[in-house]
């Protein structure tokens, strides 16, 4: 069984800022000489923010990036399936999964970026964690990148590292990914296998019917 304990690290980079922010840097910095050596300039830029800036500052850009007249969502969900009804659905199942694996979500809702990437190590079935991230995340991630207006904004940098992280994780993965309809977000394939299809989980392909 694969081990994604460092999933709760890159968690943090994504939560509202605090003063433990470079801690966390720090400690990914660490984690990114594991992988992907050229992946360190993306984050010493991030951290060169967080050093000379003060916490005020990098909370406010946060938000602008995140929440207020956002870049980028956070919430997998809408990223997902945007304001359709499957959105809905997805969060009622992802719910349960956070609830089952006892992972305290806050204030926060159970599909936002953070609480996933934290309930991943906490999943007793390693088959459904793969799939949760090779089907859906690494999907969603990419497309987060792709939306951002800005590309110099330092958090598009910090989402590049993770899907780099993520499909090394899982290079050989047999499952397949969430496709973007270029009409309508979250149109999913329609011949994935009944065992996806009938799961009570997250289930990347959800019935519409």
């Amino acid at each position: 069984m694969k081990k994604l304990n460092h999933y709760t690290l890159l968690a943090e980079m994504f939560r509202y800022p605090t003063a433990d922010l470079k801690l966390h840097a720090e400690k990914w910095r660490d984690l990114i000489s594991r992988y992907d050596v050229s992946l360190a300039p993306r984050l010493e830029r991030f951290v060169n923010h967080i050093s000379c800036k003060p916490l005020s500052f990098q909370q406010e850009y946060y938000i602008s990036t995140f929440d207020v007249q956002a870049m980028c969502f956070l919430d997998i969900g809408y990223v997902l399936y945007g304001e359709d009804y499957r959105r809905g659905i997805f969060l009622v199942n992802i719910k349960k999964e956070q609830i089952k694996a006892g992972n305290d979500c806050g204030g926060e809702l159970p599909d936002h970026l953070p609480n996933i990437l934290t309930l991943l190590p906490k999943m007793a079935d390693a088959d459904l964690a793969e799939e949760l991230i090779c089907s859906l995340l690494i999907p969603a991630v990419n497309e987060m990148i792709k939306e951002f207006r800005d590309v110099s904004n330092l958090y598009r940098g910090l989402l590049e590292i993770l899907a780099v992280i993520m499909e090394t994780d899982f290079p050989d993965s047999v499952y397949e990914r969430f496709t973007f309809n270029t009409r309508k977000k979250g149109a999913a394939h329609e011949d994935l296998p009944d065992e996806i299809m009938n799961r009570e989980c997250v289930n990347y392909k959800i019935k519409t019917e």
